[in-house]
């Protein structure tokens, strides 16, 4: 059986902007929630209840402009967070699931040779989305997934540190509504080898708050997977990810130049499957090409690591039942 999964959406960015404190002249990365890897999964079925606490750390300290790294700059810089998010999806009815997921960063902070530092932290992003089971076959474990969603800006935006206005990049909050759309295509190969194709659209409405007019570019992510079952209870996933992102406009009519990106990350995870429906995963970002609209600090590596709980209520029902004199 031939199956042709081919998903080239395009490339990846997060916002870089120049506005401009001192000199911190670029920026890395939105604020808001980041992107999770392993979030993209196919509807579950009716009543499954999953629940997941995620851990990252993400670490950059690399100019670029275009495809090259810059190294001619008068200062040196770093930008690190320390992120967490709850996730929780339960499957409604067969067909749809909602699922959520609230983010909260620990500390999102940005340091430069020269003494500046800035530095966020508090409540993310609250994202809601519904899955669909668009098209399900189980003797040929093959599934199509779309999937429409929001985020809310119910974290802290326009944050300030003794008086002092920090830089978007590091703001919590993204301090504007995102609505995306996604598929999530599934295809498995006998007992321990499965593909599949994630491609998603994300479009953020204007942020107008006390210190910002300012438009984020729109995204799109395409991303393919490689699972293998290696033991009865570890699986190893591989994945491909091209993020891409349109640049930024701040007031209504003035574009960023130093915003927008294409950025190919290489995903390699493993996963434990432990007693009673508990996974423990562990996963890292690493960037392999970049691509950057004038002068941007670029993305670094990230490492994930995340627990999840599975709850079958029909099969909890059966056993209950079952017991019962």
């Amino acid at each position: 059986m031939k199956t042709l999964i081919s998903y080239f959406f395009v490339l990846m960015p997060f916002v870089m902007s120049l506005y401009g404190h001192g000199k911190l002249f670029a920026q890395c990365c939105t604020s808001g929630n980041p992107f999770i890897s392993d979030a993209e999964q196919p509807a579950l079925q009716s009543r499954i209840l999953t629940a997941s606490l995620l851990y990252r750390y993400n670490d950059s300290h690399q100019y670029y402009y275009n495809d090259s790294r810059y190294n001619d700059l008068p200062f040196t810089q770093r930008s690190f967070s320390n992120y967490m998010e709850m996730q929780l999806a339960y499957g409604i009815t067969g067909w749809m699931t909602v699922q959520t997921d609230l983010g909260y960063f620990i500390n999102k902070t940005q340091e430069t040779s020269n003494q500046h530092t800035y530095r966020g932290n508090g409540l993310g992003d609250l994202g809601l989305q519904l899955k669909f089971n668009a098209w399900h076959n189980t003797k040929a474990r093959f599934s199509v997934s779309p999937a429409i969603g929001v985020k809310f800006p119910v974290g802290v935006f326009d944050q300030e540190v003794d008086h002092v206005k920090l830089p978007i990049a590091v703001q919590p909050s993204s301090g504007s509504f995102k609505y995306y759309g996604s598929v999530f295509v599934y295809k498995g190969f006998g007992k321990k080898l499965s593909l599949a194709a994630y491609g998603s659209y994300e479009y953020s409405q204007r942020i107008e708050s006390d210190n910002f007019l300012y438009k984020y570019g729109d995204l799109w992510i395409a991303a393919i997977y490689f699972n293998y079952q290696a033991w009865k209870n570890f699986n190893i996933n591989l994945q491909f990810r091209n993020e891409y992102r349109y640049k930024a406009s701040r007031g209504y009519y003035e574009t960023v130049n130093a915003s927008g990106y294409e950025v190919v990350f290489l995903t390699p995870q493993i996963t434990v499957s432990l007693p009673h429906n508990w996974y423990l995963s562990a996963y890292a970002d690493i960037p392999v090409y970049k691509y950057y609209n004038d002068l941007q600090m670029s993305f670094g590596y990230a490492l994930s690591f995340k627990v999840t709980r599975k709850i079958d209520f029909i099969a909890l029902k059966a056993r209950h039942s079952k017991s019962s004199p």
